[in-house]
């Protein structure tokens, strides 16, 4: 759920307190009866009180239907750990290890000139543990399925190697293709 249904979700809950907190006052007559019966006419001949309702009826069926909703597995990019087995126990990876990695590898792959890597970990038991995309730019000079496919297969052996991740999803999306001279700075991360 995003911050702002969440917001909603406070907004309407807040209401529906005040709301049972006045029905409970009429209850028990903590409010004498002649007094909120006057206030209820009173509010039943203005227009903010239909605008108010029709509000409340609208984030009502949103928050209904956003309960029925179903969301795919969540993803981190930054600042979390991919989790490796090993026979001392589980270590943590950062991303960001595997991201330079996977970078480093990429550019060497031949009529690759530019690359941007994006890796992701599913939260524990939420499908893949590991997932990789690759947005290159590539040379005229060179087959698209050819790189692709090499980039692919390189990332997902190496990290099977390293990792012990078998069969990470690799999905490689070429931005460019250029003829423009390889840039051999690799950049920071």
């Amino acid at each position: 759920m995003g911050i702002i249904n969440r917001f909603f979700l406070f907004v309407f809950a807040l209401f529906l307190v005040m709301l049972s907190l006045a029905v409970l006052a009429m209850c028990l007559q903590i409010v004498p009866e002649h007094y909120w019966l006057n206030e209820l006419r009173f509010a039943l001949g203005r227009t903010e009180t239909i605008a108010v309702s029709a509000a409340a009826f609208f984030l009502s069926l949103h928050l209904m239907l956003l309960s029925f909703s179903r969301q795919a597995p969540k993803t981190v990019s930054q600042g979390e750990l991919v989790m490796v087995e090993s026979s001392m126990g589980e270590v943590g990876v950062a991303l960001d290890a595997v991201r330079g990695l996977v970078d480093k590898l990429v550019r060497d792959v031949r009529g690759v000139r530019d690359a941007k890597v994006k890796v992701r970990s599913a939260r524990k038991g939420e499908g893949e543990p590991l997932s990789v995309s690759l947005a290159l730019i590539i040379g005229q000079e060179t087959n698209v399925a050819e790189v692709s496919a090499a980039a692919s297969g390189l990332v997902s052996a190496r990290l099977e190697k390293i990792l012990g991740y078998s069969q990470v999803p690799v999905e490689v999306l070429i931005t460019d293709i250029t003829n423009a001279a390889p840039d051999r700075k690799h950049r920071v991360v």
